[in-house]
């Protein structure tokens, strides 16, 4: 976590978008899951790639009916946040045959043994950054500048060291 695996998403999602016929960006899967179920998940998937106001899933199979009924003549963006177990994805009912040609699923999660067991095809890690990577977040948010004013110093190496190069504590 904080790595900024949502950031990151989030601003690709933002700049790749306009060049599909449809998208959808569920933000946390996992907590839709938890508190809703598989079929608000499927629902807010439908509605938000069909640009539809409410619809009526009554079960499972039904959504995964509509998903691969109404999706695969669309070039479809899906963005799948906070994924935190390989059931998630099974039972979402989303499979990438469902979806027309040039279509993309992008998949986050914190740990690449669901996106392995998915059978995801490629995995991006995002890293941390290096020291001189940091240095520069830092500055740039901090002080709004290339330099470390003198009397910040010791802190602002303090503070690197303390957070290990992740962005999103920087």
């Amino acid at each position: 976590g904080g790595v900024g695996k949502t950031t990151l998403a989030n601003t690709l999602f933002k700049k790749i978008s306009p060049k599909y016929d449809a998208w959808c960006y569920i933000d946390d899967l996992s907590k839709i899951y938890l508190d809703l179920g598989v079929t608000s998940a499927q629902k807010q998937l439908l509605c938000q790639v069909l640009n539809q106001g409410n619809m009526e899933i009554h079960h499972v199979s039904h959504g995964t009916m509509l998903m691969k009924n109404r999706l695969r003549h669309l070039k479809t963006l899906i963005v799948l946040d906070n994924v935190d177990q390989v059931e998630q994805l099974e039972k979402l009912g989303l499979h990438p045959e469902y979806i027309g040609p040039g279509s993309r699923i992008i998949i986050i999660s914190t740990d690449c043994r669901i996106l392995q067991n998915y059978g995801v095809n490629e995995v991006y890690n995002v890293k941390v950054l290096d020291e001189t990577q940091a240095l520069k977040l830092f500055c740039k948010r901090a002080f709004k500048s290339k330099d470390i004013p003198k009397e910040y110093e010791e802190l602002t190496f303090d503070v690197l060291k303390y957070v290990k190069g992740l962005p999103l504590a920087l």
